[in-house]
């Protein structure tokens, strides 16, 4: 993905104000279509809880471009279901249009398409009922990691301009003027932009972009869980955590909370990569760590009980 910033552009790059629920909703469903490794701890909560009405919204999110109208800007829960719910009916119809036809689904999907508002309202009780069980256990975590990411960007827009604000995003976006890169293909990258908009978001571990039918586009990342100006060095294991897991597993342990690669794990450890892989399974069977894959680097991080695991082994 390319995205091409002009200079009108950088006068209107944006940032979401708190954690979005329906963008995080869109995200955790994509993760979830996804076969990748990433939020296997989630994943396991999750399988076996999704609502009767969850293959209804695999054929809405997962067709590539997510439909506008089901990703209202900002707010909390109910005004964004809200909004979804006071959709006009043409603007739904042209938003599914090119949808695959809702096979084997119930009456009401097909129903969407026409823009019926029986079927929408089903719809919203739909995303409501996905939420609770989905998002609504993790959703204090979703709002302090996406707080913590906003601080930050809003600190390096503070010390470095917009310039300064979008060299943070690495590693999963590259600014490299007048483009922002990542390796990651995304079905919505615009021909055009009216200035960024740009979306932490806690599901996800791949930027993806939503075109605005007007304004900026949005630009959605996985929100970082520290500062991402400023590079760590790790703390010294705690005792406790490697008289629980071992003193390699433990220091492991560590070394992800600050993020980290397979090859860089090992290189830290002295120990071999399929040592280190061996290592990392564990560690995410146990619901500790998450890992994802890009291209042929897979990179791991702790998950929201590994790291309270790691700070109450610290305190």
């Amino acid at each position: 993905m390319r995205l091409e910033l002009k200079s009108r552009d950088l006068t209107r790059v944006g940032l979401s104000n708190a954690a979005d629920p329906c963008w995080e909703l869109a995200s955790s469903v994509r993760l979830l279509l996804d076969e990748e490794v990433a939020f296997g701890w989630w994943r396991r909560r999750v399988q076996g809880r999704l609502p009767e009405s969850f293959p209804v919204l695999r054929w809405l999110y997962g067709s590539g471009e997510v439909p506008e109208f089901l990703l209202p800007a900002g707010g909390d829960l109910a005004s964004g279901l809200a909004a979804v719910l006071g959709t006009q009916p043409d603007r739904v119809r042209a938003a599914l249009a090119a949808l695959p036809e809702p096979r084997g689904l119930p009456p009401w999907a097909a129903a969407l398409r026409s823009g019926s508002d029986a079927a929408l309202s089903r719809l919203v009780q739909a995303l409501r009922e996905y939420f609770m069980v989905a998002l609504a256990p993790h959703w204090d975590t979703v709002r302090a990691r996406v707080e913590v990411d906003r601080q930050a960007r809003i600190q390096a827009l503070a010390d470095g301009g917009v310039d300064g604000l979008l060299a943070t995003l690495r590693p999963v976006l590259r600014w490299e003027p007048p483009y922002l890169v990542t390796g990651v293909a995304s079905p919505g990258t615009p021909r055009r932009t009216a200035g960024v908009l740009l979306v932490p978001t806690y599901f996800t571990v791949q930027p993806w972009i939503v075109p605005g039918s007007a304004g900026p586009v949005r630009l959605g990342y996985p929100a970082a869980a520290e500062d991402p100006r400023v590079r760590r060095a790790p703390h010294a294991t705690p005792r406790a955590l490697a008289a629980l897991l071992g003193p390699t597993r433990a220091a492991a342990m560590v070394l992800a909370a600050a993020g980290c690669s397979t090859s860089d794990l090992a290189a830290r450890l002295g120990v071999t990569p399929s040592a280190a892989s061996k290592h990392m399974s564990v560690l995410r069977a146990a619901g500790l760590i998450a890992s994802h894959r890009n291209r042929n680097t897979v990179r791991h991080s702790l998950t929201p009980l590994g790291m309270a695991l790691v700070d109450g082994a610290s305190a």
